[in-house]
């Protein structure tokens, strides 16, 4: 039986974007596989340490700018766009921390979320395809600039924040891709639509913004709550406000959000029950339990609490000093230094005592110098 031809590119196009709509994605774009215009501003931005402690961002750079170099079968990318809940659920547990984390967090990973219909998209790109056919789905996993393919493929433009703007829905969204030996006509790049407008730009406490369109993740809370191992810098603590996860400042100031859709986050009992408190005090096994299966997992337990008792530092919540002061006795002393800077934002006479109490304990002598120190200055 002879093989049946290939369909004409603008066939396969429809039959791709009807698979990913019946799919769920919000949006499918496509363009090409060279180069990436932006790859000479990563190299810039690489060589300028913004990146921080995101080493792999350094490793075979050569692949983001220009991803032949490594799938040298590569003809075209589709860029797929998944808008995620915008709002907070109606009713929550009282204190729950779900306002202190990033919107796209407060439920499942969406990595685990979107697998199912990224492989289901991969094996019918095949499958359309024909033998012969090559393709790989990604998110989050591989080397490439997804927000300026997303662009070149039409879903939007990228922001002076650097988030991807879609005119439709905007940029509370999540970026996926399916890679492709199919050679698929390119659609109509986005185009910028920031004007003079720099909310973002002004509304970011840690200024992570060194200018439009450029990001010195170093300043980022998003960031430093996430990807930074070690102590946070001082002067940036403050900043970081009550943000336990992630951060959604720049994308809430940003007027194309009165488009976003108006759905409601769906965290689950244990994510929704979690408190600043417990974040703070919970058993290493119990607060695992409740960030199963969600983004929160990647910070890990130890980061989790250096940003709780940073965030009780900022909030000086005398209802969580109790657990706060118990934070005070982790075996990770970046997590102690952050306790400790918290009591001394207090300044009350609880902090003060829970201040001396630890002292008495703490083995790192750096530490415990830092808490004479203060302890010495408000005796004085």
């Amino acid at each position: 039986m002879p093989a049946q031809p290939m369909p004409e590119p603008a066939d396969l196009k429809s039959a791709i974007r009807a698979l990913a709509a019946s799919l769920g994605f919000a949006r499918v774009g496509f363009t090409g596989a060279e180069a990436v215009e932006h790859a000479p501003a990563l190299q810039g931005w690489l060589q300028q340490g913004r990146h921080g402690t995101m080493d792999w961002l350094e490793r075979t750079p050569e692949w983001r700018m220009d991803i032949r170099s490594r799938y040298g079968w590569a003809r075209s990318f589709v860029m797929l766009l998944v808008p995620y809940a915008a709002e907070l659920p109606e009713r929550l547990p009282k204190g729950s921390a779900l306002k202190h984390i990033a919107r796209y967090a407060r439920g499942e990973d969406y990595h685990e979320r979107s697998r199912p219909a990224l492989k289901a998209l991969e094996d019918g790109i095949l499958a359309l395809g024909g033998p012969g056919t090559r393709a790989l789905w990604y998110q989050d996993t591989g080397p490439f600039l997804e927000r300026p393919l997303a662009a070149r493929a039409g879903l939007g433009w990228v922001g002076k924040n650097t988030m991807l703007i879609d005119p439709a829905t905007g940029s509370f969204s999540l970026l996926a891709l399916v890679l492709t030996s199919l050679p698929l006509e390119p659609d109509t790049p986005g185009v910028d639509h920031c004007g003079t407008c720099t909310r973002c730009l002004e509304a970011c406490p840690t200024q992570a913004f060194p200018k439009a369109f450029e990001l010195d993740a170093r300043r980022c809370i998003s960031y430093l709550t996430i990807e930074h191992a070690g102590a946070i810098d001082p002067a940036l603590r403050p900043g970081m406000g009550s943000w336990v996860f992630g951060c959604d400042i720049c994308n809430e100031v940003c007027p194309w959000n009165s488009k976003a859709p108006r759905g409601q986050a769906e965290p689950g009992e244990e994510l929704a029950g979690l408190t600043l408190a417990r974040l703070l005090a919970a058993r290493p096994e119990h607060l695992a339990k409740r960030i199963a299966g969600t983004p929160l997992e990647r910070a890990g337990e130890a980061r989790l609490r250096r940003n709780a008792a940073i965030v009780a530092g900022n909030l000086r919540d005398d209802a969580l000093l109790p657990s706060l002061e118990q934070s005070g006795a982790h075996e990770d002393a970046t997590v102690r230094e952050a306790v400790y800077w918290a009591l001394l934002r207090y300044g009350t006479p609880g902090a003060k005592a829970a201040l001396a109490r630890a002292q008495r304990h703490e083995v790192d002598d750096s530490l415990r110098e830092m808490v004479i120190s203060a302890l010495q200055s408000w005796r004085a």
